[in-house]
């Protein structure tokens, strides 16, 4: 834990050294805090990458990496410092006792806004922070048992660490070497510095921290007060998948914070205050004071990091990007000249055809600036899929499983409408099977099977209920509500930048629709929408609030926002509370499992198979072991349950190229799953034990 607060104390560090000057853009402390974490993801990203090039990813190279950023850290924080009392006049310790003083009158002002808050944001406020320690108990005190982080999102870690090198490796698990690998990049840094995984968890917990802040910051670039920017925070720290990831070694959460921070890095294009636009930009104006300034560093980084952790979050980064450009290209094209001195402005509105060519310029440059930092993060994982599977994509077997498989306009919308009930799903049985009967009924009526495996993942068979707090399967009803109305309000009322923003939404929900198959766990893949569509959803509500009230139905808005808080809010306690596979009270509670039972808390059945198979491998004395399974395997279990040091290498290989270990190579064979397979290749001479689901080989003893 010290180790996880010392790289936790970089992060305000470097927010402080790279905070805006105040009064240029919204909200600078948060703008601060999300571009610190930003360099921090990149810098983690790239050092893994540099450091598998040359085989030496161990931790002793992490690290000497980290050593180096807090040198780096440390420079930028004296820099600022010095930079900041510079321009006073004075002795500098008269400098510093001025700049205490501000500090004080400004903790003063903080202290009595918060006294004189109305008692409502009180009442939320203790929600969120109830909320808020009991995800961070849970991500402490839980041990990493998703079920897909069993199956192929902390081996390939193991593997990475083993090799030294994140290079692509036989196994019959392909997810474990063609999936987006950014988050599990960021996991690698604590299992090579800790030695364990007791850490794991607190990455997408400060991820869904991330998330809130950057929302709550693009609610105040949506022109949001205090109001809505609470309102949002609220919304999202009450929807149960926001709550359940918290505190998992899932993706999802990592992936949605970034495209939160590209969100926001968009919105500052056109909400500076000195930019005579702000919220209107993208309405007609009559001209421009300001040449525009770019953040193409951090929309470069941002990216990046969007693509290497899970590229469906790039559905929302073109759209997001596409109206950064455009909106750049509609300000550059209307520059004006600047008036001269007794000149009206309506004298002045001769196109300056210069100035406008040289910001368009500028904005191309920005754009070609986005691009290559965007590669340089997520470019040697690309280049790896080329080289490995002739595709920066991957395998064809990746983009099939999960992908819309047909243009047929009538199979996507069925695809959305299924999305659609799935995500807001709700314990009200007759509300979600007549909204599912509607959507199956539909399919009848334009042709087409409502499960039709051209936009259905695998086998699966819809509806299935979702309602139930299940990390994999949480509705968020009360939330997707909320943002799908906020967004309809937005497009009919504006103004333009509301517009833009709800545009770009919308069109990357309809993008999802498009291109993703539905699939019994799409809520968790929905979850960047849900942290874009937060800011709407408290946008809302404030406005919703703010016109009741004006209109003098005070009771009207207090029944209707206290009755979703009071809901949302009872939703959320719940699920920290009752969640699966995580929770803080009865029989499955944190407190009352141990650690393997924790791990095994989806499939308990399996636990006992398990340790006796690595009870009998570690009493073999093997130092190499085999791996048998399927692609679904729990692959994960044996990298625990087995001696430190014994090196685990694959007997069968899905990927082309990668030819697995030799029988004869290993001392022990361990089984999961694909038993039948595993006795055919056990030598002669050697024991095999059919356990159930495992099973394992040993050479027969001697004695």
């Amino acid at each position: 834990m010290l180790l996880v607060l010392w790289l936790l104390v970089l992060l305000p560090a470097l927010a402080y050294a790279l905070r805006p000057v105040e009064g240029a853009v919204v909200a600078p402390m948060r703008l601060a805090v999300l571009r610190s974490a930003l360099l921090l993801g990149a810098w983690a990203i790239v050092t893994v990458e540099a450091a598998s090039a040359f085989d030496s990813l161990t931790a002793g190279a992490v690290m000497a990496a980290w050593t180096a950023a807090t040198l780096g850290v440390l420079a930028a924080v004296i820099f600022r410092s010095i930079r900041d009392v510079a321009p006073a006049g004075g002795s500098l310790t008269d400098q510093l006792r001025s700049r205490r003083g501000a500090t004080r009158r400004t903790w003063r002002r903080t202290r009595s806004a918060a006294a004189a808050a109305p008692a409502w944001q009180w009442a939320v406020a203790c929600v969120v922070a109830i909320l808020l320690i009991s995800v961070g108990v849970l991500a402490i005190a839980s041990a990493p048992n998703n079920f897909d982080s069993q199956t192929y999102h902390l081996p390939r870690i193991e593997h990475w660490v083993q090799n030294a090198s994140v290079d692509v490796y036989a196994t019959d698990i392909h997810r474990q070497v063609d999936l987006s690998p950014g988050a599990e990049y960021l996991l690698a840094h604590l299992r090579l510095l800790t030695g364990g995984d007791g850490a794991y968890n607190l990455v997408q917990f400060f991820a869904g921290t991330g998330a809130a802040l950057a929302a709550s910051r693009i609610a105040a670039q949506l022109g949001g007060g205090p109001m809505a920017q609470v309102a949002t925070v609220f919304v999202l720290a009450t929807t149960p998948e926001i709550l359940l990831q918290a505190s998992s070694t899932q993706v999802d959460l990592v992936a949605a914070a970034w495209v939160a921070c590209l969100a926001t890095l968009v919105l500052d294009e056109f909400t500076r205050p000195g930019d005579q636009h702000g919220p209107a930009l993208l309405e007609r104006a009559s001209y421009v004071t300001a040449p525009p300034r770019s953040d193409a560093l951090y929309l470069g980084l941002a990216l990046g990091l969007i693509a290497v952790t899970k590229t469906t979050g790039l559905l929302a980064a073109g759209p997001l990007l596409l109206m950064w450009g455009v909106g750049r290209l509609v300000r550059d094209g209307r520059r004006r000249r600047p008036c001269m001195c007794g000149r009206s402005p309506k004298g002045c509105s001769r196109t300056n055809v210069s100035g406008a060519l040289e910001s368009r310029l500028r904005t191309v440059g920005a754009s070609v600036a986005v691009i290559v930092l965007a590669l340089v993060v997520v470019g040697p994982f690309l280049a790896r899929m080329q080289a490995e599977f002739g595709s920066p994509l991957g395998p064809p077997m990746l983009r099939e499983s999960i992908g819309v498989q047909t243009s047929d306009p009538r199979l996507i919308a069925v695809n959305g409408l299924r999305i659609a009930q799935t995500a807001l799903d709700t314990p009200l049985r007759p509300v979600s099977d007549a909204f599912a009967d509607a959507i199956e009924g539909l399919a009848g009526l334009v042709g087409v099977d409502v499960n039709d495996p051209d936009v259905t993942f695998g086998t699966s068979t819809f509806p299935v209920p979702a309602w139930y707090p299940d990390e994999d399967r949480a509705a968020f009803p009360l939330t997707g509500l909320a943002a799908l109305i906020g967004t309809a309000w937005f497009l009919w009322k504006g103004p333009g930048l509301r517009r833009a923003y709800a545009s770009a939404l919308a069109v990357a929900a309809l993008l999802v629709c498009a291109t993703v198959a539905w699939q019994p766990w799409i809520n968790r893949l929905l979850l960047f929408l849900v942290v874009l569509g937060a800011p709407v959803a408290g946008v809302l509500a404030a406005g919703l609030a703010r016109a009741l009230i004006q209109r003098r139905r005070k009771a009207l808005a207090w029944a209707l926002l206290g009755t979703f808080a009071a809901t949302a809010a009872l939703a959320g306690l719940l699920t920290v509370a009752y969640g699966y596979p995580r929770r803080l009270t009865g029989e499955w509670s944190v407190f009352t499992l141990n650690d393997n039972e924790e791990r095994f808390v989806r499939r308990l059945e399996w636990l006992p198979q398990y340790e006796e198979a690595a009870a009998a491998v570690a009493d073999s004395g093997a130092g190499t072991v085999g791996l048998v399974q399927s692609n679904d395997s729990w692959e994960y279990p044996w990298w625990i349950l087995l001696p430190d040091g014994t090196e685990l290498v694959a007997l069968q290989s899905i990927v082309p190229g990668r030819e697995p270990a030799a029988v004869e190579d290993v001392e022990a064979i361990v089984c999961a799953e694909d038993l039948d397979e595993c006795a055919n290749l056990v030598p002669a001479g050697w024991d095999f034990h059919d356990l159930g689901t495992v099973g394992y080989a040993v050479p027969r003893s001697t004695r």
